[in-house]
């Protein structure tokens, strides 16, 4: 007995190494993180094996996930919209009536069919009927109009082209063109509800002299069979093969048409919905636009191998937001963009904390808000990731403490060595073009917290590092590719982002390549400036960009701030001007002057400031748009905002046409 107390005492030699052992266990996953990358290879190793499988089975269809959930719960809600709820059998039934009628109108395995369509279950039932009979639907951005328009269905080559009725305008406003592209068109609104907006209760006389759009046909689907399509109509799809082409939504020039095959819609589903702890017994909120890839394969997407209830909203609402969170008892949601900013932005409210969200995954939450919007709305964890819709590879991040706040990914030691194809690498931010090293003809590598511009291995030998490319666009496909990056023979993707990480290796997202500019000598990246102007109170929004000035190198930067209401009220109500609190602007505009001045270098404080009275024009996902801005500059016949510079003392100041001619003519130093 002596013996085994001995054994088990605080000075046992044994328990003494056991303790030492496991101290040092804690030391070393704490400092390299390991519990966190092996979350991240596990999920990576499903994701693959699931790949794997469909191969083996000649069951690559991402229709096939979606069956797979129809057959183990038939009658389990998969969709809730707008107060109706559709189980996965709903769901099946009513595609299989549109599969259908395609079918009726000549479409086959392969063809390609254009949809321009809203958020509702009818983009799903569309998407469904195409995918089960081997079709390719082509999501056409709802926001574009006239040429954009006219170049995404030049792209998609179809001669199918369905929409929502609330889109006929933009559809008649180029139907000439649209037609001569060899496209029919149809409504997948159903007849009676466009005929009861124009008929309601009139009478038979009235009817008579109503006229009725009659430019588009009507897809008459419903009483249709409700017959399946069995599996072999699918047996010949890889997993190279399009599940869908999705256009970028970029802030710039014509969109691109990424190919989301099979493949990597199947690795994503997986990936995702296992990171973001998604179950049967999720309820997951998506307020995107299915035509993005960030709402379609990854919100919806998860669901079909996930089995969650999907809780879908026609547009995000800051007003509805979590009354719906509520109302559905969502326990995920999924962001984007400045979604996060909007909802902080927006009064406090008891609704809040009242939700049972446990955790919000997206891309694009800002490190200015990010601690913020996790304390107040009470939310555990979120689940950052980085990628790209013609990626080939992603960062993931699992924050669930402060350290994790801010990043967009981390790599570990054992992702570092199983997935090495991330590259920082040196950029000229003024020519966009990349730097080699003049001896080896290689690109340098960036050190730690040295930004630099992210590539991604393209090696169509896995799937996780194929590139696929833009659909009918082959010279932009290779425009995207570097030859020889890091060594004789090796293809890497341009992902256009800067980027840097740290030593413990998390990874941070920096700016655009095109929106970094040169000032002073320095560059100046955009997103920073912006995240550190969020910080001040008042501000709702903002964007930074660089604006050319006469007889000066480089580009002057220039702030688009839009402000709280109870400093600038938005002109509504037939004004044709904001209501101004003076003495808050003015407030708010010395308070922002002392903070940039403290918290910046001198050569990345703004120029000039704008004080927008409207909210700033977005991309569907919420990337703020600053083509026209950069246009307009600080040229006073274009701009009506009120404006401000940083004047040679120091602060902002109010900028009028004195000023303005000062600074072209060369009299006042920026």
């Amino acid at each position: 007995m002596g013996k085994l107390t001995s054994l088990f005492s605080s000075s046992s030699p044994i328990i003494a190494g056991v303790a030492a052992a496991l101290a040092t266990g804690y030391y070393v996953n704490d400092k390299y993180q390991l519990t966190k990358d092996l979350t991240f290879v596990r999920g990576a190793f499903r994701a693959r094996k699931k790949y794997e499988a469909c191969i083996k089975d000649q069951d690559c269809s991402l229709y096939n996930r979606f069956e797979e959930q129809c057959q183990i719960r038939p009658f389990a809600i998969a969709l809730a919209f707008e107060g109706a709820s559709y189980t996965w059998r709903d769901l099946e039934l009513a595609s299989n009536r549109m599969a259908h009628w395609f079918v009726s109108k000549g479409v086959q395995s392969s063809d390609r069919v254009a949809m321009m369509m809203h958020n509702s279950p009818l983009f799903l039932i569309v998407w469904l009927a195409l995918l089960k009979m081997a079709a390719i639907p082509a999501f056409i951005n709802n926001q574009i109009t006239g040429p954009v328009l006219l170049h995404s269905l030049k792209v998609t080559s179809a001669n199918l082209l369905v929409f929502d009725y609330e889109l006929a305008p933009v559809v008649e406003e180029c139907l000439e063109d649209i037609k001569g592209l060899g496209y029919n068109v149809y409504t997948v609104t159903p007849k009676q509800h466009i005929l009861g907006q124009f008929y309601g209760h009139l009478s038979e006389a009235a009817r008579q002299k109503i006229e009725i759009p009659t430019f588009f046909d009507y897809a008459e689907w419903g009483h249709l069979s409700t017959e399946g399509f069995p599996k072999s109509v699918r047996k010949h799809v890889e997993m190279k093969d399009p599940a869908a082409l999705i256009f970028t939504s970029g802030t710039t020039g014509f969109p691109k048409a990424a190919v989301m095959d099979h493949g990597r819609c199947t690795v994503a589903s997986v990936s995702w919905s296992m990171f973001g702890e998604i179950t049967a017994d999720s309820k997951v909120y998506v307020t995107l636009p299915l035509y993005h890839s960030a709402g379609s394969i990854v919100g919806v997407g998860q669901s079909w191998t996930s089995g969650s209830t999907i809780v879908l909203a026609r547009k995000f609402s800051v007003t509805n937001f979590w009354k719906d969170c509520i109302a559905y008892d969502v326990t995920h949601f999924q962001y984007i963009g400045e979604l996060c900013r909007y909802l902080l932005n927006a009064p406090e409210s008891p609704l809040d904390k009242k939700h049972k969200v446990r955790l919000a995954f997206g891309n694009g939450m800002r490190p200015d808000i990010w601690a913020k919007f996790q304390e107040r709305f009470s939310i555990p964890t979120v689940f950052e990731y980085y990628t790209m819709s013609e990626g080939t590879g992603a960062l993931f991040n699992i924050a669930k403490n402060k350290r994790d706040q801010g990043a967009v990914g981390f790599r570990g030691p054992i992702v570092r060595t199983l997935a090495p194809g991330f590259k920082l690498v040196k950029v000229d931010t003024d020519t966009e073009e990349l730097i080699r090293d003049k001896k080896t003809g290689f690109c340098i590598e960036c050190g730690p917290d040295e930004i630099g511009e992210l590539l991604t291995l393209a090696d169509n030998k896995t799937p996780g590092t194929r590139f696929v490319g833009y659909f009918n666009q082959p010279k932009m496909s290779q425009a995207k590719l570097v030859h020889d990056a890091l060594a004789k023979g090796d293809i890497y993707m341009r992902t256009g982002d800067l980027l840097y990480r740290t030593k413990d290796q998390y990874w941070y997202f920096a700016d655009r390549a095109g929106d970094t500019y040169r000032w002073k000598g320095e560059n100046v990246s955009t997103a920073e400036i912006a995240d550190s102007m969020g910080r001040v109170d008042g501000l709702t929004s903002c964007t930074v960009y660089g604006v050319s000035v006469p007889g000066q190198d480089g580009r002057a930067g220039m702030a688009a701030l839009v402000l709280k209401d109870s400093i600038i009220q938005p002109a509504s109500d037939g004004r044709t001007t904001a209501l101004v609190n003076e003495d808050a602007l003015a407030d708010f505009v010395q308070r922002m002057g002392d903070h940039v001045a403290k918290s910046l270098p001198p050569y990345a404080v703004p120029r000039f400031l704008r004080i927008c009275e409207h909210e700033l024009e977005t991309t569907g996902t919420f990337k703020n748009k600053k083509v026209e801005l950069r246009k307009e500059g600080f040229d006073l016949h274009q701009v009506k905002d009120r404006m401000y510079w940083w004047t040679p003392q120091g602060c902002y100041k109010p900028f009028g046409h004195p000023e303005n001619g000062m600074i072209v003519a060369g009299r006042a130093r920026l």
